[in-house]
């Protein structure tokens, strides 16, 4: 066995989440009367924090990206639950995993209840060790923070770890903690974007993670 620790991001790697961020982002613009924003922008920032999303997509103040959490927030723990689908084989492959020991950890940019929520009503939250949100560093990714925080909490080795993300965002936080990284051609950035950021593997389906590990 390679790796004993998969770092595993959500949005677009575990879980189909891109339509249920977009219609909460449409539903937090309606509420601030903004009009003239761009869905592909939105898109693009899927899988950063909040803050940079709002910074970036709406062009908010410190002090309405607060209120604009909070009404982000509520909207979203109302629609999660029916707008949220795993990708196929990530259930299956994850349960593998578990009863092969090796270590499950979710580093995601999303709010922890909701992570916690969604994983619940999958039946799978029992499978990770750690679940990690946004409340868990300072720093969101690209920053390292998430995934030293975890190999430090758990004394996991850099080579003994694995990043699986679908983002270019996911593949820089596993290298600048100088671990192995994983992109996933399925979610949110294409394949040639990927390449791009050079992770050590790129896969099609979340299934081929066996033939890695």
């Amino acid at each position: 066995m390679k790796y004993k620790n998969l770092i595993l991001d959500f949005d677009g790697t575990l879980a189909d989440t891109k339509e249920s961020i977009l219609q909460t982002m449409k539903s937090v613009a309606n509420r601030f009367d903004i009009e003239n924003f761009d869905e592909k922008t939105i898109e693009s920032l899927i899988g950063l924090s909040l803050k940079t999303s709002f910074e970036k997509a709406f062009s908010l103040d410190e002090k309405l990206i607060k209120e604009a959490t909070l009404v982000y927030r509520k909207h979203y723990s109302e629609i999660v639950i029916d707008t949220i689908s795993l990708f196929d084989g990530v259930k299956d492959t994850l349960l593998d995993f578990h009863h092969k020991g090796i270590n499950l950890i979710v580093a995601s940019s999303k709010g922890k209840e909701a992570l916690i929520k969604i994983l619940e009503k999958q039946n799978i939250y029992d499978v990770f060790t750690f679940v990690g949100g946004e409340e868990d560093a300072k720093n969101k990714k690209p920053s390292p923070d998430i995934v030293n925080l975890i190999m430090d909490k758990y004394n996991y080795l850099p080579d003994e770890c694995l990043v699986v993300g679908d983002t270019i965002f996911d593949i820089e936080m596993g290298q600048r903690a100088n671990v192995d990284t994983c992109g996933v051609t399925y979610g949110n950035n294409t394949r040639e974007k990927l390449e791009k950021q050079k992770p050590n593997y790129i896969i099609d389906n979340f299934r081929s993670l066996t033939e890695i590990v």
